[in-house]
Order: C-alpha cells, then sequence, then structure tokens
C-alpha cells in the first residue's frame, strides 16, 4: 500500500504524524504474512505461515494480547520513523520495508541504545523504538543486508550477529548471497533456504573471511560458505599447484559445543572447514567442495578433541578429503564419503598426496561406513605420528565398514616412527586398487587386526605390481592379525602371484619385518584359487590356520606355523640359507610341490601330501646339529611313484647330520604299478640318522627307502597292499 495513505473505518484519509488505523484494517492492508505477524502480535496467539521454501514456520507469542488494549497501531517507513520528531507515546508502529516488516514500540526506559536498524530504531525526537520480538531469531534482513550478491553486506551482518547474540538469539538468512569478509561469529545462524555467504575480499588473510573464536554452543544450520578461490589452472604444473587467491570458508577455532549441520563449506584455499583447538564439534549432513593449493583439504581439525562428523561428503580436493592433526582425540567419522582428491603436489614437486581420509599424530580416532573414492594415492591412512597427545599407551584408530574404492591403495596403517599404536579394521571393502593395504609396524607393541575384509585389485597393464595386503616392520614383538579375509586377485597376471622373485601377491611381508603374523580363515573369492603368501624380505613370526596357501616363495622367518591349511598344486618354497628357526605343519593337505630349507626343527603333524608328477617334497638343512629332528608323524604320502623317483627329498648338509623320524605314516602309490627302483623317501647323504615306527608302505613300492645310493626297507616299517 503506498505509505502516504490508509483507509480508516469510515474512509480514506491523509496520513500524518497524527494518523491511527485500526488493527482490521492493517491486517487488511498488509496481507497474509504480515497479517499474520501482527496478529500473533496484537492478540496473543500462535500463526503459521509460509516461509518461502515449502515448509511452515510457527512464530510464537509476540505479546500478552490484552496488553495493548486501546492502542493504534501507525504503519511507517523505517526512514519516516527515524526522521519522526513525535513525542514517546503507547502507539505500536508497523515497519513496511521490504524485508524488514515488523512492530515496533517506544521505550520509555531506554535514552542510552544506539539504532542498529534492525531491532533498535531512533528517532529525530530521540525516542528508542524498541521491536517486538517473540520468536528466538531475528533476521539479518532487518538490520539492511541486501543478500544480491553484489553488496558488500560485512558491516550489516555483523551487526546483526552482535545483537542476536546480545538478545541470546539465532540469526536467520532469507536466501540470497551475502558478501562479507572479516566475520566473526557470535550466536547461532540459520537458513531455510540455503543462503550464501560469500567472501568479498579473496586477496585478503585467508583465515579471516569467517570465523568463530572463543565461542560456545553455537550452532550453524542450513547455509552455504563460499571462500571464492581462484579459478583452476587450464594445466597443473609445479609453477601454479599451489597458486591460489581466496580463503578457507568456515574456521572454527578455540570454541566449544559447536554443531554445524546441513551446510556446505566450498570453494576455499586450504581448508573448507578448518577446526582448530576445539572441544565438542558435530558436522551432520554437511558437504565440504572444491579445496585447493598445496594444502586443499576439505576439512582439517587440528589440535582439537570430541569431533564428530556424521553422513558428510567431502569431494574436489587438491589434498586430503577429512585430515585430523596435532594432537587430536576422541574423533568419529560416520557415513563420511570422500571422493576425488586430485592433482596432489607430489605430481608437481611438493610433498603432499591425495587421500580420502587422513589421521596423524592423532589417537582414538574411529570410521564407521565410510566411503574414500578415486583418490590418486590412497583411500584411508591413520599414523600415531610424533606429536600425539599420548592420553592412551596406543594411538587406536577403528575403520568399521568402511569402503575404499579406485584409489592407489585402498588403506595404510603405518607406524613408521615407531611410536605405539593399535589399529582394528573390521568389514571393510577395498575395490580398484593395487595395493588393498599397506602395514608398517615398528612399534614392539603395534597391533593390527582386519577381520572380514575383503580386496579386490585391479592394474591398468598386464605384469603390473599389486598386493592384496603388503606388510613391513622391524620389531618382533609387533603383531599383525588377518582373519576371515577375502581376496581376489581374478584380474592379475597369475605369473607374477606365482613367481617367486615378484613382490606381487595377496598377502607380502617385505622391508626386514620382524613381527608376529597370524592369518587365519582367509580365502579367496574364487575358492578354487589359493591365497598366494609371499615373504621376499624380513624375518616374520608366521602363523596360518584354516586357509587354502600358495607359497611362491618364504624366505626367512622367525618360525613358520601351519595349522589345518590346504595347500595348492604350486611349488611352495619356505626358507633359504638364512633360515634357522623351525617349521611346522599341522592337520595340513598338501597338493603341490614343496621345497623347505632351515637350520631349525621341521615337523610334520596328521599332514596329507597328494603330489602328482614330477611334484615333490624337498627338505635342505645345513646345520650341524644332531638335535634338530625332523618329524613326519601321523602323515599320508600320495603319489604315482613311477612318474619320479621319490615323493620325499631329505638332504641334510652337516658334520653332524640332525635324526629324521617317521611314526605312524603311510606311504600310497597311487597306480598300483610295481617299481624296484622307484621309492617314497630318498635320504641323500649318508651318515643320517633316521628311524621308522609303526609306518605302512605300498607293497607295489618294493624299496620304500633310499639312503644315499641304496634301496631299503626300513625297520619299522610294515609292506602292505593298499589297493
Amino acid at each position: 500500500m503506498p505509505s502516504d495513505t490508509f483507509e480508516s473505518d469510515s474512509g480514506m484519509q491523509q496520513a500524518g504524524s497524527e494518523n491511527r488505523i485500526s488493527r482490521r484494517k492493517l491486517i487488511a492492508s498488509i496481507g497474509i504474512v504480515g497479517a499474520a505477524t501482527v496478529a500473533s502480535t496484537m492478540f496473543g496467539q500462535k500463526s503459521v505461515f509460509g516461509n518461502g521454501n515449502g515448509n511452515t514456520v510457527t512464530q510464537s507469542v509476540y505479546g500478552s494480547g490484552g496488553g495493548w488494549a486501546g492502542t493504534c497501531c501507525i504503519p511507517i517507513k523505517l526512514a519516516d520513523l527515524r526522521a519522526s520528531s513525535e513525542p514517546l507515546s503507547d502507539d505500536l508502529y508497523y515497519i513496511t520495508d521490504a524485508g524488514q516488516e515488523g512492530p515496533f514500540i517506544g521505550d520509555a526506559s531506554d535514552t542510552v541504545s544506539t539504532d542498529n536498524t534492525g531491532t533498535v530504531v531512533v528517532s529525530a525526537s530521540g525516542v528508542r523504538y524498541k521491536r517486538i520480538i517473540a520468536t528466538d531469531f531475528v533476521n539479518v534482513k532487518w538490520f539492511g543486508a541486501k543478500g544480491d550478491g553484489l553488496t558488500d553486506d560485512t558491516v550489516v551482518v555483523q551487526n546483526a550477529d552482535n545483537t542476536a547474540a546480545a538478545l541470546s538469539k539465532r540469526l536467520y538468512f532469507p536466501s540470497g548471497t551475502y558478501m562479507t569478509y572479516g566475520l566473526l561469529l557470535h550466536t547461532s545462524w540459520f537458513s531455510y533456504e540455503g543462503a550464501t555467504v560469500k567472501n568479498n575480499s579473496p586477496g585478503s588473510n585467508r583465515y579471516n573471511f569467517l570465523r568463530i573464536i572463543g565461542q560456545n554452543g553455537i550452532e550453524i544450520t542450513g547455509l552455504t560458505f563460499d571462500g571464492a578461490v581462484s579459478p583452476d589452472p587450464v594445466a597443473w604444473s609445479s609453477s601454479n599447484y599451489d597458486s591460489f587467491t581466496g580463503a578457507l570458508a568456515f574456521f572454527v577455532y578455540n570454541s566449544s559445543n559447536i554443531h554445524l549441520q546441513q551446510c556446505v563449506f566450498q570453494n576455499s584455499v586450504m581448508a573448507t572447514l578448518r577446526v582448530e583447538s576445539c572441544n565438542s564439534v558435530t558436522v551432520v549432513d554437511c558437504t565440504m567442495r572444491k579445496a585447493r593449493g598445496n594444502f586443499g583439504d576439505a576439512v582439517y581439525v587440528a589440535g582439537s578433541r570430541n569431533v564428530k562428523f556424521d553422513r558428510c561428503l567431502a569431494e574436489d580436493y587438491t589434498r586430503i578429503g577429512f585430515v585430523s592433526e596435532s594432537k587430536s582425540t576422541n574423533l568419529s567419522y560416520s557415513q563420511c564419503y570422500a571422493r576425488f582428491g586430485h592433482d596432489q603436489s607430489k605430481l608437481y614437486g611438493g610433498g603432499e598426496y591425495n587421500t580420502g581420509f587422513w589421521a596423524e599424530n592423532s589417537e582414538n580416532v574411529t570410521y564407521s561406513q565410510c566411503v574414500a573414492e578415486n583418490n590418486t594415492q590412497s583411500g584411508f591412512m591413520v599414523s600415531p605420528g610424533a606429536n600425539r597427545l599420548q592420553e592412551s599407551a596406543a594411538a587406536a584408530f577403528v575403520l568399521d565398514s568402511c569402503i575404499a574404492i579406485d584409489n592407489l591403495y585402498g588403506i595404510i596403517a603405518s607406524d613408521s616412527l615407531a611410536k605405539w599404536f593399535s589399529v582394528t579394521c573390521s568389514g571393510c571393502y577395498v575395490t580398484g586398487s593395487r595395493f588393498g593395504v599397506a602395514i608398517n609396524a615398528y612399534h614392539p607393541n603395534d597391533v593390527v587386526r582386519l577381520n572380514e575384509c575383503s580386496i579386490q585389485l585391479r592394474v591398468s597393464e598386464p605384469g603390473q605390481l599389486a598386493v592384496g595386503m603388503i606388510c613391513s616392520g622391524n620389531e618382533s614383538q609387533s603383531t599383525i592379525q588377518i582373519s576371515n579375509c577375502t581376496f581376489d586377485h581374478s584380474g592379475m597376471d597369475m605369473n607374477t602371484f606365482a613367481s617367486s622373485t615378484s613382490s606381487s601377491g595377496d598377502i607380502v611381508v617385505y622391508n626386514q619385518a620382524k613381527f608376529h603374523m597370524h592369518i587365519d580363515r582367509c580365502t579367496c573369492v574364487a575358492t578354487s584359487e589359493p591365497l598366494y603368501l609371499k615373504a621376499l624380505q624380513g624375518s616374520p613370526l608366521l602363523k596360518a590356520a584354516n586357509s587354502f596357501l600358495a607359497i611362491p616363495m618364504l624366505f626367512n622367518f622367525l618360525g613358520v606355523y601351519f595349522d589345518n591349511c590346504k595347500f595348492s598344486d604350486n611349488k611352495h618354497i619356505v626358507g633359504g640359507s638364512s633360515a634357522t628357526t623351525e617349521i611346522q605343519f599341522h592337520k595340513c593337505s598338501v597338493f603341490g610341490g614343496m621345497n623347505l630349507t632351515t637350520t631349525g626343527r621341521i615337523l610334520f603333524d596328521d599332514v596329507r601330501f597328494a603330489l602328482s608328477g614330477t611334484q615333490t617334497i624337498f627338505i635342505a638343512r645345513t646345520a650341524g646339529n644332531k638335535n634338530i629332528l625332523l618329524e613326519f608323524v601321523n602323515c599320508r604320502f600320495e603319489k604315482n611313484i613311477d612318474t619320479s623317483d621319490y615323493i620325499v627329498r631329505i638332504q641334510e648338509e652337516g658334520t653332524i647330520k640332525p635324526t629324521t623320524l617317521f611314526k605312524g605314516c603311510v606311504f600310497y602309490n597311487v597306480n598300483d604299478v610295481i617299481t624296484s627302483t622307484n621309492t617314497f623317501v630318498w635320504i641323500v647323504r649318508a651318515g643320517t640318522n633316521y628311524y621308522y615306527s609303526e609306518c605302512f608302505s605300498d607293497d607295489t613300492v618294493q624299496k620304500p627307502l633310499k639312503v644315499n645310493t641304496s634301496l631299503t626297507i626300513p625297520s619299522g616299517n610294515v609292506m602292505l597292499d593298499l589297493h
């Protein structure tokens, strides 16, 4: 309605300082939204009206209803109220300026408040008119914010924030883009329409665009914060990968009980969201995108505790999706997604890698149902680092039901600085990686557990190196436990997997590793395929149980123990010239040839050897120690003996030969063809002590033992017709 006329109960009158309008006529004249607002003010009722985005907002009671009986409502422009020379009265004024609508009334007790446009207007006569507010929020547009993407709204928004904080109210942002710089938040902000607050000074200090500093109990909901980063280069290079202007989209420092939800943080130099030296921060259902530069992280958390991310998305960053650093503790990430980490500085001469989730110099970090996809380097990386708080003896990291997709490394757990950590991966899935899980355990008490994990390898060209789990570490007391895990190497070049010189494999030990490794109930997706286990470097203590294995090369070890394992028809090599400790097989089935070399004890207990063709079991030891036994207990040997001279070859090279024992063993000639020249066991060196007890040999092999060049029937062995 025009500002200079109104319709009274008796007809049209000329507006002026003496003009009044009835409540009924005011409601009719200012429209539905204004009517609902004023009605709730004057009649003491709650009203429900649209907020512009399809939702509804319930307005609280403005006043007591009857408290203003007898007053009149005066529609007026803000400028006119400010210019008014009227003395104080009990009249109710209704501001009609677009976006700033609302009721004001004079406050006789206040002679000092300054005019802030939004909630206090000081007239020319010195009257302080106060906006009547019954909601728990104030509107940033009441203070004159334009939100048009052009006007600098910095002063207005800061004024609105300060006022809202003083009134213990939230600050509401209607739809629009508010251009600002240098804001300090003191109260909670929210928007129903996804309003944007954008950096208006991209060439200024990148930390100072928008900050929460030293605050407690602030909640930010439904807003987009834009750091206005400069455009990407046409082609990335060493000279431009870190050459960006702009700011961090949102910076929270030295604050507590901060809650961010349904927000977007985008277009930043460095992190889109930085949380530093804070306690109790929750980030829910937020998106962080387009972080640039050498430290282009979607989220960076440093020196903070009790931080939680839930259902958040990080994408398009030039370093890391979610980072925890610098003595952070008690962090959790639930159903978070980190994708498309690209153009890492490492590609252009810098030192940074792309990773989806990275925790370093931190402890007590949990990732639950998180996804890392398409990062140049790795999906997940955890490391205690040198600067963790050490509030607990071990830096604990948990990955529960996480997924890594199309990263070079799926998961990295590294303690390269020998700082004690505990890592548990449960129900995790890695697909499309050349290196599924990489473990570096260097502290004596390190423990890494992988349970019910699944790894699918992928290479871009035949013969390319690929490893399901690659493990290193030089501490004999650290432990790696791999149980109930599934491996898929169906897309690999199997020649490299079967090679005794290639580092490709499902589980590979390298780099002078000395840890204890336990493998239990691990399989391949294709159950007919074995799990390829290799140790080309290092000397681990290895225990494997309930698994189907192929061992192209296991050079050295602190001890090797197989329990209820099945060995494929590949050739298996266990030990080498430097191997000095024992090898044990219990309740195993061996279907391929096997070379075993050690100066330690060798025990086969309840083992079935079912060989074919030229496959044999070759045992070589070089120690001159008669007390180091070679034992076969309750074993069964099966083979078509016509195809080769023997099943087992024993070659003791020491001056003093250790003793070989066969007890309760059965030797079976598969094809039932009599031979007088071939044998079951060949002891190569004369002088080797051997003993048979309760053993039985198929009578088709007329001389089941060969010592040096002599064939014989040993004492303690009975010849039987086993067909």
